[in-house]
Formats: structure tokens, sequence, C-alpha cells
């Protein structure tokens, strides 16, 4: 029998439908937790984060002799056998064509460097049930810019000519709904898609030539010769359930940059992110819903209804991570966790454009001294609140099917409650802000419409 060496290759384009944050360990004066980036100063993920992710998502669908052929075995020790896998770190795209590889001396990208030096910075504080923040709460971290583009490459060695199915699986996975990279993916964090995959076979034996000949650099390939991938969207990821709310405000909502500007002392949060054209990079600055802020919302009201419903069975109720139905749902984590579970609910950030939503409104509060009827020191204070123009917006939530059916349940009225205008939505909902009525939509079937 003729000896068989079969290498298969592919380059993905990559780009976050959401921002990303993949961490490097570091931390600054000003902020707890920077972003990896690379030799040039501009982000990449690491090819472990990579690895990771895909060897988990492989591990659901291939298990046995052959998960094990192709990813190694560390824990045979000496006898244990190495991964047949290699997958290279994601480097940035500096714009439609150039990667940022190897050491980079043009002054051509000193610029988009600089942008890349001032990353967005989203803050984090942990409420609690008595909605105050919880003590040592409050954090933030960097992140990527939502549209950032990345290309890495995945290599599998076939000794065996065996694997044709396995590779079809691997490109699968990157090209799946599921496969996010870095932290924070249940709090609107790590949503990738693929664009452009370039995909090549040869065989060793007989085609060592045009092996040799393929370029090891990202930058030899022409990505304008290589078809668009119609990469599956989130609605229709087999394995999750899809919630859909489709909400009209009544009339203003805030979620807070937690900063003031030249007229006011309170903005709405807006973000930047990039747009690749024919010249380069753009930035676009859009007002962000964090996926956070959703999801802190909804899991308070989730322990509200699953407590309701303990009460009326004459049970105890419980708050935080000793309420059952907030555990099964978001998991929990913490220094005092002896058995941290991740979370099933997945909830993107929302970004709108300038088109679809204004932040110009403005208000002026004061709080009034009831003896002298004069206003309060400090106490006038003002802030801009956004308005949709167009008629809706759209929150997608996505929960694992192995919730069971009476936690759906218990999540599925607390998403109602939202579209019956009982659950605001963002800051100052004491105010009468962040009231939404709408639609909410299970799997493509209307549920309830308010």
């Amino acid at each position: 029998m003729s000896k068989t060496i079969i290498k298969y290759i592919a380059r993905f384009l990559l780009e976050a439908e959401t921002p990303l944050f993949v961490g490097s360990g570091n931390s600054s004066l000003l902020k707890d937790a920077l972003v990896q980036k690379d030799a040039n100063g501009f982000p990449m993920i690491p090819g472990t984060s990579l690895t990771g992710v895909l060897r988990h998502s492989f591990s659901k669908l291939q298990t046995g002799k052959k998960f094990i052929e192709i990813f190694g075995d560390s824990k045979g020790g000496d006898m244990g056998t190495g991964s047949l896998v290699k997958i290279s770190p994601a480097l940035m795209m500096l714009d439609k064509q150039t990667v940022s590889e190897g050491l980079i001396l043009d002054d051509k990208w000193e610029a988009l460097k600089e942008q890349f030096d001032h990353l967005p910075v989203r803050q984090h504080v942990r409420i609690t049930e008595k909605g105050v923040a919880e003590k040592n709460g409050l954090f933030d971290n960097e992140v990527i810019f939502k549209g950032t583009r990345f290309v890495f490459e995945l290599e599998l060695t076939d000794l065996t000519n065996d694997f044709q199915t396995e590779w079809k699986k691997l490109l699968e996975i990157v090209q799946s709904p599921d496969f996010r990279i870095g932290a924070g993916i249940r709090n609107g964090y790590g949503s990738l898609r693929v664009l452009k995959i370039l995909d090549k076979k040869f065989d060793l034996c007989t085609e060592l030539p045009d092996f040799l000949e393929f370029s090891p650099s990202f930058n030899a390939t022409d990505w304008s010769k290589i078809n668009d991938v119609n990469q599956p969207s989130d609605t229709s990821n087999a394995s999750k359930n899809h919630f859909r709310l489709i909400l009209t405000p009544d009339p203003f909502f805030i979620f807070g940059s937690g900063f003031g500007d030249d007229e006011v002392d309170k903005t709405p949060l807006e973000e930047e992110i990039v747009v690749y054209n024919e010249s380069g990079i753009s930035f676009s600055k859009q007002t962000l819903i964090p996926g956070s802020s959703l999801k802190g919302a909804i899991a308070h009201r989730v322990a509200f209804h699953c407590n309701k419903k303990k009460l009326a069975e004459g049970k105890p109720t419980k708050t935080g991570n000793a309420n059952e139905a907030v555990v099964a749902l978001f998991g929990k984590a913490g220094k005092d966790i002896s058995d941290p579970s991740a979370g099933k609910v997945f909830i993107n950030d929302i970004f709108l454009s300038s088109e679809s939503v204004k932040n110009d409104k403005i208000f002026n509060h004061v709080a009034i001294d009831r003896f002298t009827g004069g206003a309060m020191e400090g106490a006038l204070f003002s802030e801009k609140v956004s308005y949709i123009n167009d008629e809706s917006m759209k929150i997608d939530v996505f929960v694992e099917k192995t919730v069971s059916d009476e936690h759906m349940a218990v999540l599925e009225e607390t998403l109602m409650d939202i579209c019956r205008g009982l659950l605001p939505l963002g800051g100052m909902t004491t105010k009468g802000h962040g009231i939404f009525t709408g639609t909410l939509i299970i799997n493509q079937k209307e549920i309830y419409s308010y």
C-alpha cells in the first residue's frame, strides 16, 4: 500500500459581529483588564483561545478514538500523543487586504494604531437584590471594536486519508453561531462571522511542490478573489431556543455612559464600530445597549418570578446565587463559589445607528428644598436621553435547550413583563424612562403582543 500524507489547510476571514474581549492578563492605572495585542500594537486572538473553543465544540460532535487521534491525548504522560491540528493566532486586518503580520515599520499605519491604542472601555457593576452596588462589584475592561476583522489559519495533518468528514466538521464549527471567542460571551461579547474561507488540500506524496509553493504569509492571500460565505445567522441556531423581543419605547430611554458633555451632566452610551471600505478603515459612532445591562435586569426579574412561585407553595425565597432559576439560567461565579457554573443565556450587545436613534433630547432636573422652595445645593443636573426614529427595536435572547421547561417558563414570563411595560430597562427608570412595550416571539412563533 502506498503511503499517503494529506495536509488540509483553511484560512478564515472573520468579522466581529459584537465587541470582543480577549484578555492579556494585564491592567493599567485606568483600566482593570486590557485586551491582547500583537507586536505592532493591534488586537489579536491567541491561537490557544481558538484551539480551546474548537476542541471543546469538536468534542460534542466526535468522541473516542478519532477525537484523540486528531487533538491528541496529554493524559498519557510520556505515552501521550500530540495534536494533528495546528491553529495560528488570529491577526487583525488593517484594510481589506493587509494583515498585521510580522513587524510593521511602515508609518502608514500609525494613525490607525493610535485609534486602537484607545479602545472602548466597558464599565460593569454587580447590583444586589436591594438595587445597590455589590461590594467590590465595580470593574471595567477594554473591548475590541465591533466590525474588526481577523485572519487565522487552521491545519490538519491526515496520515490515513480518513479525516475528510472530520475536516468538514471543523470547518462547520468555525462557521457555527456557537463559535464565540474570549470572555463575556454571555454578556454580549465574542460573536464572530466568517466572511470568506480559503480551503486547500495537498497530498504531500504527489503534490509536494504545490504545497511548498503555498505561501505561509497571510498577506499573500488575495481575498478579493474568494467568494463570500453564506454563514447561517444566530436566528437559525439549532442548539438554542431563540427569544426575540420587538419593542417600542414609551418614549425615552437611557443606557448611561457615566459621563457628561459640554451641554449636560449625563449622556447615553455611544461606542464606535469599525467599517472596512476601499480606502481602509473608518469609524462610525453608534448608540449602544449593552447585553450585560439587559442580562442584569432580566436576571433580577427571573428571581422575582421564581420566588413568587415559591411563596405560593409555602417555600422559602432565595436571591442571587442561591436562587435556583438564576443559577440554572445565568450560572454562578465568584471567589466564594465552590461549584461555579456557566450561564445558558446569551444576549448580544445592540448597536443603533444615528438614523435609528437620536440622543439630543435634554431633561433638566432639580431637587427642591421644601422649606425654602428653592433648589437644594448640588441637586441641579441635566441629562440627554435616547428616542427611536424607527417604529421598534429588536432584542435577541438565546437559551441553550438543556434548560428545564420550568426555568424556561420563568424566563418567558420575565420577557413578557418587558413587553407589557412592567420591567423598565436602562437607567433613570424611577423617572419614567426605559419603559418598553411590544411583542415576544419564540422560535419564530409569536407568543405575546401588547
